[in-house]
């Protein structure tokens, strides 16, 4: 059914209220705080019938009313403003982020969702992206003694892995040197998903017989499964404890501890583009259902995407956090391309 002008017009009103003061909003706060054009009895017949519509519920203890799930979905999709310009100071945040010197991607995230919380006071989910279309840039392999080697790899996205293994044969200095001039010349510049078995099968035959090959390979595929698992990092979860909805101290503890689990939040990294807001059940049947989150997507060239967002009350302030989130989501973008993509302007 789609509400008359009127209908939205006051529970516009009554979101905005109870965003401000976490408090049910009755027919005179809106009446008293609003220049709305009807009189008391016309918004009481309004709100009782967008309570009955399901925009609306009616907490037990209280005659005003709060705005259900599906009235801050409505507001958000149709009646929230959209400010073009973020306050003074936004920016202050976003030019420490700009000059992070931070060489590893991971690193980077996890720095971009401590600050994103700073600026909004909100806990903050930043998640990797899987790594699996980044490539190798180059392989080493230091010897230690004639058993004993260091694998390093560097990738395109800045992180150095790096293991100690030990051989079942000893290894000489051109065996080492020749796998490695190999590694370099046949597997460096691919994804790491097109480092396939028959890949390494030109590796092998080309390297000759050697017991550095075994580990080696072994390695390559701990390092593929390990890139391409994205990592989530939860900053500012006890900021969620200052809000009135999280008073109560059972229905706190078993929020923070659903967000503690990463696997609970990795599927907001469904395909979206710029930002997304999930309100309430729209999070899952969880404890989560009880919150709203908005999530910005950030961009690694081909490599694939990453999101970033934040986690609070339904009772957001969605029209002001989600363009902060957006303009630092843009502010990530171009850090990550000068960073890691080696683009400038």
């Amino acid at each position: 059914m789609e509400l008359s002008d009127r209908k939205k017009q006051i529970l516009k009103a009554i979101i905005g209220d109870y965003i401000r003061t976490a408090e049910p909003v009755g027919s005179k706060a809106l009446t008293a705080g609003h220049d709305l054009p009807f009189s008391s009895a016309t918004i009481r017949n309004e709100m009782s019938e967008l309570e009955d519509l399901g925009y609306l519920e009616k907490p037990h203890t209280s005659a005003g009313r709060i705005p259900s799930p599906q009235g801050y979905r409505l507001y958000v999709d149709e009646l929230m403003a959209r400010p073009e310009e973020l306050p003074d100071g936004d920016d202050l945040p976003l030019q420490k982020m700009m000059q992070l010197k931070v060489k590893e991607l991971d690193r980077l995230i996890q720095e971009a969702g401590r600050l994103i919380s700073n600026l909004t006071d909100y806990a903050s989910v930043a998640i990797t992206p899987a790594m699996t279309q980044t490539a190798i840039r180059q392989f080493e392999i230091i010897a230690v003694d004639r058993m004993s080697f260091v694998i390093v790899v560097v990738t395109e996205s800045g992180a150095v892995k790096n293991k100690m293994v030990r051989t079942m044969a000893e290894v000489t200095k051109d065996e080492a040197e020749l796998l490695t001039y190999v590694l370099n010349q046949t597997l460096t510049g691919l994804p790491l998903s097109h480092i396939t078995t028959e890949r390494f099968d030109i590796v092998r035959r080309a390297a000759g017989l050697t017991a550095l090959l075994a580990p080696v390979a072994e390695y390559i595929a701990e390092l593929i499964e390990e890139l391409g698992n994205q990592k989530v990092y939860l900053e500012g979860a006890s900021k969620l404890l200052r809000f009135p909805e999280y008073r109560d101290p059972q229905k706190a503890l078993a929020l923070l501890d659903y967000l503690d689990d990463d696997a609970h939040l990795l599927p907001v990294a469904r395909t979206f583009d710029g930002v997304q807001i999930f309100i309430g059940p729209e999070n899952g049947a969880n404890p989560m259902s009880e919150t709203s989150t908005i999530y910005a997507k950030y961009n690694i060239g081909t490599i694939g995407q990453g999101a970033i967002g934040i986690v609070g009350p339904t009772r957001m302030d969605y029209a002001a956090l989600s363009a902060r989130l957006s303009r630092f989501a843009k502010g990530l973008n171009k850090l990550i391309a000068e960073t890691f993509l080696d683009e400038k302007e």
